[in-house]
């Protein structure tokens, strides 16, 4: 599922996040790179070892996933990973490639199995050139360019890219979510479902087929969910 989240973050919190990346210190991208990507990534990556600030702005993101209501409908998700922050300057780039499917969890918990890719643009388009966010499906390279504060939300296992920048700097947050159902076909299942019983509520708050479609849903959610 590929799903665009307007304004996830606020103005001031992409402020604020923007702010803490201006003081941080950064690495080369190649530092967290496998074997697989080390000859397409060339960004830079937040050094949170030794930036301050980082926790805030790691807190805020994932409370911001986490009370989104798409995202709580299309993702569901249960554990949600602490996001890095890339700086792409120009000629910077990150050539096709797919995200580890399991990712280590901070302090030593389990893995989390990565379903769904988060990309939260933090600067505005007009703030440099190229930089585009490509995702390959089905039909065909969609090609992503959104405004700060924005979010790109589209399956881990997709081929994906992020096209050179050729003016200016990009900069991103991304981060990983494992969700209460695997299996992506069940996941669409339930947040269409999710989107029926949302309408239905505004048009026939009380009614047999509200009940009724939300106890269906409830049920599918149960019975599919990985607690």
């Amino acid at each position: 599922m590929f799903l665009r989240i307007p304004k996830l973050l606020n103005a001031d919190q992409v402020a604020a996040i923007t702010a803490m990346m201006a003081g941080a210190a950064f690495v080369d991208g190649m530092a967290t790179a496998g074997p697989a990507v080390k000859a397409v990534k060339n960004n830079l990556q937040l050094d949170r070892g030794t930036s301050e600030g980082v926790k805030a702005a790691d807190e805020t993101i994932m409370r911001a996933l986490a009370a989104n209501g798409s995202v709580r409908g299309a993702v569901l998700p249960k554990r949600i990973l602490p996001p890095y922050y890339a700086k792409y300057t120009e000629g910077m780039s990150y050539g096709q490639h797919v995200d580890n499917p399991l990712m280590a969890a901070p302090a030593g918990g389990p893995p989390l199995r990565t379903d769904v890719s988060c990309t939260i643009f933090l600067n505005d388009p007009d703030g440099y050139e190229g930089g585009e966010l490509q995702i390959k499906s089905d039909l065909g390279d969609a090609t992503v360019k959104l405004q700060a504060g924005d979010a790109m939300i589209y399956p881990t296992g997709a081929i994906h890219q992020v096209l050179p920048v050729t003016k200016g700097e990009r900069l991103a947050a991304i981060t990983w979510m494992q969700s209460l159902i695997a299996d992506p076909t069940r996941r669409r299942i339930v947040y269409e479902l999710d989107l029926v019983c949302q309408s239905l509520l505004r048009k026939m708050p009380d009614s047999d087929e509200h009940r009724t479609l939300m106890r269906n849903y409830g049920n599918l959610v149960r019975l599919w969910s990985e607690p």
